[in-house]
């Protein structure tokens, strides 16, 4: 089970078989951090968003009944503020948020990011493909070297005959 109304980006994608989806959140799966990271003060590490894949962590709508950094007055958001940036879902795990969890929630979905990055490279094996095509550029190169070189040398050889 997932919640697609917990992520700030409302913005739907279009997959592969024509249907719309927004991002998706595991419930609960959003945690508590520093305003300056979020407005709303709640994100979801990569590890929590389940569509889009490979999706990086994600700001949260804000949890109802608290102050929301995204409304125009944090204290009193309007009635299309709240439909927009506040949620009453199951969205929001840890209440408490130590610096050091959030710390280590960005660092898990930083290691998370560099692994895909890594795994994305291995998969597509672009450098064994640029490696070929230098090579084979640099041979027809030097057989046009070489080319040019004995046709040269076969023309200044070449002397004028005599007319007899």
């Amino acid at each position: 089970m997932t919640l697609d109304s917990c992520s700030i980006d409302s913005r739907e994608r279009i997959q592969g078989d024509g249907t719309r989806r927004s991002i998706e959140i595991i419930p609960e799966g959003c945690q508590a951090v520093s305003d300056d990271v979020c407005k709303s003060g709640y994100m979801a590490p990569a590890k929590n968003v389940t569509f889009p894949d490979n999706s990086m962590q994600q700001c949260c709508k804000c949890k109802e009944g608290d102050s929301c950094g995204e409304c125009s007055d944090p204290n009193a958001c309007t009635t299309e503020e709240k439909d927009k940036y506040v949620t009453t879902e199951n969205c929001f795990g840890n209440k408490e948020s130590t610096e050091e969890s959030t710390e280590e929630s960005t660092m898990d979905a930083y290691s998370d990011m560099l692994t895909r990055r890594e795994n994305e490279g291995s998969t597509e094996g672009s450098t064994e493909g640029s490696t070929e095509k230098t090579s084979y550029t640099l041979y027809l190169i030097v057989c046009s070297v070489i080319m040019s070189i004995l046709v040269g040398i076969f023309f200044m050889r070449r002397r004028p005959q005599p007319f007899y």
